[in-house]
């Protein structure tokens, strides 16, 4: 038998390519009615890796080397394999162009060299004779290659250096080959499946309602959750107020599907994960997979022996970043970016034609991201996806944005409520700025929620509390802190509120404004705009009604001036022309105010007349043109990865937490900076262990700070960068740190006095 390596760690490429097949059956099996070529994909699967059989390939990696002179990009090689004159009788021109291109493209290497010296192509293509006579193709169900056929691809049918772009006829074959033999390669190369079965939620969701009515024999699914289960099939939009259990719908919308769960804010992500895997999972490493920048850190945080898990947590998450499992919770950047089309978007795209994508808290995007959302979606329907947006306050002029750019769905025809719960909260509204004079007189509360539009604006009302109410239990939570200490008082908050007999303060930004399941007794809060009003009155009587006619709620509106946060620049928290049109619509609330209430002033409010003359709406405009000019462009992942401006963050260390804790920082960099070269299988495994291990322990002592305050940072000389690795930097940040308060400045003009919340 010849042996034809496909891995230098020996794996051959029959072994390798009846991996693929096998999870190529699975695929079929589990989603047979992904809107793919079946054929096609299989023929994809049988020749992708062909042209390893070339000796320059062989001799590399049975050697272990890293290039061979002259050597050809096997992908190349591989549609020089295909039986062109067989499949001509079986397939359209357009159908082989797509087989041709998914082949070709299936790692998105340079072809430039191949390009400057076609000569050699010709000559490497020549010698694959010889080893194409001793390979065993019937061993990947093939018949042995006519080696005489054996020639250079006519531009018919495949050209080196051209990209497929959705001009093209076969665009959406392509995609679909392209990625789902992605999909399959990497699963194989990873050695694990591709998908797992989507059987698990509509069974043991059906368990939660059998255990409400062991009390309630009448108990049953709410109308919202109900108009979604009985639309499945559907695109939708829900409104439904705050507390109505939307997760729930959209959970029970999905079914027994592949889903994604999409949430904009990392706290909100890790609640869900928790709350679907302690009601509807029987093994959440199976069913449900937790995607985003600290996912690593968040799966290893609750038991110290799960350090000593790290390769099955490792397998986990790999599984998960390849979105084998049935439902993923995630965020937009981690799925959405496919919209600029860079190399390699199409496995992407393939997944969600076949998936259900759930998008909620749509309301907190800002304009490019709801461009990308909106881009995002006419893709994903074209190409057979489903979605769901929910939300409790859905501007108007969105639902015209969706019209005017294709988006087809079904909405309710009048929001969801609650009858027991229409009105929750009483409000008044307060022609001032918010300090801490005006929430001292509320101590005697049992629990008071306040909410600041800055970092800034929080940490000084916190720090002016505890000189004022000594006695009484006063927490703070923004995003400028540790993850270690951010991920404790996330945590802490949650058992603050569901703890009635506690009382004290809690004094936070937006990152309580979405999905945390908090219920406080009163919220003092600063106005920001409408949707994010409402959602932060979700934070107080969330599944209450209200008790008495005093207020609970308790807005201010910065009289004269704006509020804190509130500019017409990009890194504002809202935008001044938002945040005028939310405080004039605030000028008739005062008292109760229903649920239907809220949803008729966002109606009225953010209507396509009003913001169209905002330079808000206008951005969102200009960037879905702008992605519908570029995605041909073939612009690189990276790129697109600093593209997605305002959710491209950068984790730093305060210059204080440097100084405490630079002997541990030193001896994890000195483990990052070890070399894998010369070392057994076994101790590169454990050293790339000992390094993920490292790495979260630098991420628990960083912060989180907006990319663009890096850039500023280094303008001013306050960012000290230190070069692990030719892949790794860290950067030290010139700011004081404090548990209780977070990172604050050292100097008059840093940073951290921007407005970031």
């Amino acid at each position: 038998m010849n042996s034809f390596w496909a891995k230098s760690d020996g794996e051959t490429i029959i072994q390798h390519t009846s991996e693929l097949l096998q999870n190529y059956a699975l695929l079929k099996s589990l989603y047979p009615t992904i809107p793919v070529n079946w054929s096609l994909l299989e023929q994809a699967c049988q020749y992708h890796d062909l042209g390893k059989i070339n000796a320059n390939f062989q001799q590399k990696v049975q050697q272990n080397k890293r290039q061979i002179a002259g050597e050809i990009p096997h992908a190349l090689l591989s549609v020089t394999l295909l039986p062109v004159e067989k499949l001509r009788t079986v397939y359209s021109i357009s159908e082989l162009q797509a087989l041709y291109y998914s082949i070709a493209l299936h790692h998105e290497r340079d072809f430039s060299a191949v390009e400057d010296d076609l000569e050699n192509y010709k000559l490497e293509i020549e010698k694959l004779k010889e080893p194409a006579g001793k390979f065993e193709f019937e061993k990947i169900g093939l018949e042995p290659i006519d080696i005489g056929k054996i020639k250079k691809v006519t531009k018919r049918y495949f050209s080196i250096g051209t990209r497929i772009n959705s001009e093209k006829e076969f665009f959406q074959t392509y995609v679909m080959l392209k990625g789902l033999l992605n999909r399959i390669d990497y699963a194989a190369s990873g050695h694990y499946p591709v998908e797992y079965p989507a059987n698990f939620l509509t069974k043991n969701l059906n368990r939660i309602v059998e255990k409400w009515r062991q009390n309630d024999p009448d108990a049953n699914w709410n109308d919202m959750q109900q108009f979604a289960y009985q639309n499945q099939a559907e695109n939708l939009v829900i409104i439904g107020q705050t507390g109505l259990g939307k997760t729930e719908a959209g959970l029970r919308w999905i079914g027994d599907q592949k889903g994604f769960f999409t949430l904009p804010l990392k706290a909100a992500i890790n609640a869900i994960y928790d709350r679907i895997g302690a009601t509807v999972t029987d093994d959440i490493t199976k069913e449900v997979g937790l995607l985003h920048s600290d996912s690593l850190a968040v799966l290893m945080k609750e038991d110290a022996k799960k350090v000593e898990e790290y390769d099955r947590i490792a397998h986990y998450l790999t599984e998960t970043k390849s979105w084998s499992l049935p439902l993923t919770v995630t965020t937009l950047d981690q799925t959405f970016d496919f919209v600029y089309h860079y190399p390699g978007f199409e496995l992407k795209l393939a997944t969600f034609a076949y998936s259900k994508i759930v998008i909620d808290e749509i309301q907190m995007y800002s304009p490019d991201l709801l461009a990308y959302l909106i881009k995002g979606l006419k893709e994903i329907q074209d190409f057979g996806g489903k979605f769901l947006i929910m939300t409790a306050t859905l501007p108007t002029y969105l639902l015209d944005l969706f019209n005017e750019n294709g988006l087809e769905f079904k909405m309710n025809t009048q929001p969801f409520l609650d009858g027991k719960l229409a009105v929750r909260h009483n409000v008044e509204v307060v022609h001032r700025t918010l300090s801490a004079q005006d929430i001292i007189p509320h101590n005697e509360n049992n629990q008071v929620l306040v909410i600041c539009n800055t970092v800034k604006a929080a940490q000084t009302i916190f720090s002016e509390l505890e000189v004022e109410l000594p006695d009484v239990e006063i927490n703070l939570l923004h995003s400028r802190f540790i993850r270690n200490d951010r991920q404790q008082k996330e945590k802490a908050i949650m058992d603050f509120a569901n703890e009635k007999t506690r009382k004290g303060i809690w004094v936070a930004t937006q990152v309580v404004e979405a999905s945390l399941d908090i219920d406080f007794d009163l919220l003092i809060t600063e106005l920001s705009e409408l949707n994010g009003l409402f959602q932060r009155m979700g934070r107080c009587y969330r599944k209450r009604a209200l008790a008495s006619e005093q207020p609970n709620v308790y807005v201010f509106d910065g009289g004269e001036g704006p509020t804190n946060g509130i500019s017409r620049t990009d890194t504002a928290v809202v935008h001044r022309d938002i945040f005028e049109l939310s405080k004039k619509a605030l000028q008739t609330v005062s008292g109760n105010l229903s649920e239907k209430e809220k949803m008729t002033l966002i109606a009225k409010t953010y209507t396509t007349q009003n913001m169209a003359k905002t330079e808000y709406y206008h951005e969102i405009t200009h960037m879905i043109r702008y992605l519908k000019d570029t995605e041909n462009d073939g612009v690189s992942k990276k790129e697109v990865q600093k593209l997605f401006r305002n959710i491209q963050t950068q984790q730093v260390i305060p210059q204080s937490i440097w100084e405490e804790h630079q002997l541990e920082i030193t001896q994890a960099i000195e483990t990052l900076q070890k070399s894998y070269q010369d070392l057994t299988k076994q101790e590169k495994i454990e050293l790339k262990r000992q390094k993920q291990q490292q790495r979260i322990k630098l991420e628990n002592l960083m912060v989180t700070i907006p990319q663009y305050q890096v850039l500023t940072a280094q303008k001013n000389s306050q960012l000290t960068t230190y070069q692990i690795n030719d892949y790794e930097r860290l950067f030290i940040l010139d700011c004081d740190y404090d548990v209780k308060i977070g990172a604050v400045p050292r100097k008059a003009k840093s940073i951290l006095e921007d407005n970031f919340f």
